[in-house]
């Protein structure tokens, strides 16, 4: 950053002379995918926020600073129509998930516009990619050589769609896997665990669930309680907390993601029957609680 804004320090003390050189400065200062240096970060805000009155900081990150004075925006999925027969191109087009459709696609495919026979398919492939941004725009390059119907079809291979890509992008931008691996590598041991170990989970579980399952094999259940909420942190669960039990559950491209990883770990069956085993206990339970409550 000091090379940046063209201070040359000469002192060991980096971080203290670059404070002291904005303090009386007027500027924005953007820290762009700086979770990999998360806590360095972190520091470097704080102690330029503390000392320089005039100086703004915008960093974009899958989680938090968690730093003094810090502010967190969160970013949803882009919105897609909801589905709804006779769909047309305009209403359709209304949507920011379809228009960046659109817009991939024709940089790919010369011409291309959505017509309202395509709207609700295009629709339909937005809202598989539950708004991701990056997978909308990788399976949009496809549009010139597999047409939205057979595109629709290949969406629901997530498989599939980690490995699609495009060259010209940064390297962990080319697929939704190089994307993946990006946030995967930069996790405790511990997080990747019970990352993995929730792909087991096809749709939302609550935090007993997840402990009864994933619990074991060198994880604890204090341990799955912050490792789960550090992960929701990270945008890799999603939470919501507006019922009594708060429910997470994986996007299907990060479950495929890291289904993939607890298959190559070698955990895959014996997660899956510890999966079915807890569910057998939970339609027992629920079976002897009703039997009760008609005696």
């Amino acid at each position: 950053m000091a090379s940046t804004v063209g201070l040359t320090i000469h002192s060991e003390n980096v971080l203290a002379g670059l404070a002291a050189y904005l303090r009386d400065k007027e500027m924005l200062i953007v820290l762009d995918s700086c979770e990999h240096i998360i806590d360095a970060a972190a520091a470097l805000a704080e102690q330029i926020i503390g000392g320089a009155t005039g100086v703004h900081i915008l960093a974009t990150s899958r989680e938090p600073l968690r730093a003094k004075a810090e502010r967190v925006h969160r970013l949803p999925p882009l919105a897609s129509p909801p589905s709804a027969p006779g769909l047309t191109a305009a209403e359709a087009l209304a949507f920011p998930a379809v228009q960046l459709f659109v817009e991939r696609a024709s940089e790919s495919l010369e011409n291309f516009e959505l017509s309202d026979a395509d709207a609700s398919v295009v629709a339909e492939i937005c809202r598989r990619l539950e708004g991701i941004a990056l997978a909308i725009e990788l399976a949009a390059t496809r549009v010139d050589s597999l047409g939205v119907h057979e595109l629709s079809a290949l969406v629901g291979d997530r498989f599939w769609l980690l490995r699609q890509g495009r060259r010209t992008a940064l390297s962990r931008h080319r697929t939704l896997a190089a994307a993946l691996d990006w946030s995967y590598e930069f996790l405790p041991e511990t997080e990747r665990t019970i990352l993995r170990r929730l792909s087991v989970f096809a749709g939302a579980f609550s935090l007993d669930s997840a402990t009864a399952v994933i619990a074991g094999l060198g994880i604890l259940g204090p341990e799955i309680v912050e490792s789960l909420a550090n992960l929701v942190a990270k945008s890799l669960v999603s939470a919501d907390v507006g019922g009594a039990v708060a429910q997470y559950r994986l996007l299907d491209t990060t479950r495929a993601y890291a289904l993939q990883k607890l298959s190559e770990s070698g955990e895959l069956e014996a997660l899956e029957r510890r999966h079915a085993e807890h569910h057998q206990n939970l339609f027992e339970q629920a079976g002897a609680e009703r039997e009760t409550a008609h005696r």
